[in-house]
């Protein structure tokens, strides 16, 4: 199902270059096969390099695939599911926490985060007081770059914790870096975000063919996430207002919009990792455009996916009596969707002796970034739907935790978010931290974000099997054998 890439070294990914690429909108722009300096002789060829630094956010092994598997799978919110226990059996082995050094996505994926993190290093050394770019060009991509280089960070210290910090192309000298204090990363994230709210624009001021690259409220958005991952609830209250107050964002006005290719770069989308269907009439590559999809569609061959990251009875008994937003998020068997259209399609969840090959575990698919007929891609091609990373609503949820711990007002920001689906105050309003917690469940669920709230609060005993020296994951073993000095995660 998937690609699978040969290991490499940071060292070697450190020296490579840009690689061709094809996102969408503003980054649907081809890299062209030049030498070093080529790329940073004017504005324009910048902007090209700049497309090569956004491009790995949308590569395969992390942002469509291990995000998920720990957001979800690994937490309460959801099983495996797929083609049984052996299908994809590093998922199974993470979901259960039994997976080691030796996990070829863990790999993958840092190899991938590397290769982001050293192109946007070459933009910033290339733009920085580069004469043949303009001042406003080098403000505006050299913020872009940070932002990036910010995102590559943040992903490795969610699933890695300390990482080494990679701030400048190496010299040859400094490949065998040992990892930085959570202290320093976390340092590190947060000046990069900082750096790059400088030089970003609002959104609302974002020409149409600009929509999809990073703003200012996606940094602030990133720079509020990283302090509440750290529990820098003094400085994340007042942040989150400001993005809540600048008037870029607003909550969309009917919660099932908002996993649709209309909604992509949305009223609600703070940041999304752009994707693009490219029609492709073999199976190819996978670093452009969405396998999500197939990956969690229904499993019954009368729906066509593979049926992993079933939702759990546990999650699907956390949504209130009367909450749409459980079946925006949760598909049951038998369920229509798209009724009255030509893409009217009934969803089958149960096992099925004649139409699936395999029982499902849970008995309930994911319906978030389910598409329809008309616009879903074959088993040899990708989906056009962006990625939400970021949206509206999360960062009220964070206003709202924040102002708690802080001693302020944490009802309007959550109510804001409940009242969207037609909801009054929370009944577990005598419990404020009850309150926001089932709030940002029901409210994310199924996008990526469960496994990472339990474990910085405190709650990883929700899940089975969790001790709390597996809040990290495992540093991949080729790394470490090709650089002793990387410490290993006491997994």
């Amino acid at each position: 199902m998937r690609k699978i890439f040969c290991f490499i070294s940071i060292a070697l990914l450190l020296i490579l270059g840009f690689q061709a690429c094809n996102p969408d909108n503003f980054l649907d722009t081809n890299v062209p096969s030049i030498d070093q300096s080529s790329f940073f002789s004017s504005d324009k060829t910048a902007l090209t390099a700049l497309v090569g630094a956004y491009d790995p956010m949308g590569w395969m092994e992390y942002i469509q695939y291990l995000d998920w598997v720990i957001g979800d799978v690994v937490s309460d919110d959801a099983a495996k599911g797929g083609g049984g226990d052996g299908d994809q059996q590093t998922i199974y082995d993470m979901e259960h926490f039994k997976t080691n050094a030796e996990n070829p996505s863990l790999a993958i994926v840092w190899r991938q985060l590397y290769i982001g993190i050293n192109r946007a290093n070459r933009v910033i050394e290339g733009v920085t007081d580069n004469e043949n770019i303009t001042p406003d060009g080098q403000k505006r991509i050299i913020a872009e770059a940070k932002f990036i280089r910010g995102y590559y960070n943040f992903c490795l210290i969610k699933v890695f914790g300390a990482f080494p910090i990679v701030d400048h192309i190496l010299l040859v000298t400094e490949y065998s870096k040992p990892r930085n204090t959570l202290e320093e990363c976390w340092t590190a994230i947060e000046n990069d975000f900082k750096d790059a709210m400088e030089g970003l624009p609002n959104k609302k001021d974002m020409p149409a063919a600009e929509i999809g690259r990073a703003t200012w409220g996606a940094a602030a958005a990133f720079l509020t996430k990283a302090y509440i991952f750290q529990e820098k609830w003094k400085e994340a209250e007042p942040l989150a207002r400001q993005i809540v107050e600048s008037g870029d964002y607003e909550l969309e006005k009917n919660y099932g919009d908002l996993f649709t290719i209309a909604t992509d770069n949305g009223i609600e989308s703070v940041f999304d990792v752009q994707q693009k269907d490219f029609n492709m009439t073999a199976w190819g590559d996978e670093n452009e455009g969405s396998q999500v999809e197939i990956y969690q569609r229904s499993r019954d061959d009368r729906n066509g996916g593979w049926g992993f990251d079933q939702p759990t009875q546990d999650l699907y008994d956390e949504f209130e009596p009367g909450d749409i937003r459980r079946k925006w998020t949760i598909i049951s068997d038998g369920d229509t969707l798209w009724k009255g259209t030509d893409d009217e399609e009934i969803i089958y969840t149960k096992w099925d002796p004649v139409h699936n090959d395999n029982k499902p575990m849970t008995g309930y698919n994911k319906r978030k970034g389910t598409l329809p007929l008309s616009q879903r891609p074959g088993m040899i091609d990708a989906a056009g739907l962006n990625v939400r990373v970021i949206r509206f609503a999360d960062v009220l949820l964070w206003q709202s935790e924040a102002a708690f711990h802080n001693g302020n007002d944490w009802e309007t920001p959550l109510n804001k978010v409940r009242a969207r689906v037609g909801l009054g105050p929370s009944p577990f309003r005598s419990d404020p931290l009850k309150a926001i917690y089932h709030e940002r469940r029901v409210e994310l669920a199924l996008e990526s974000h469960r496994y990472w709230d339990l474990v910085r609060t405190g709650r990883g005993n929700l899940m089975e099997g969790y001790t709390d020296n597996k809040r990290y994951f495992p540093i991949p073993q080729v790394e470490i054998n090709l650089n002793p000095n990387l410490e290993q995660n006491p997994y």
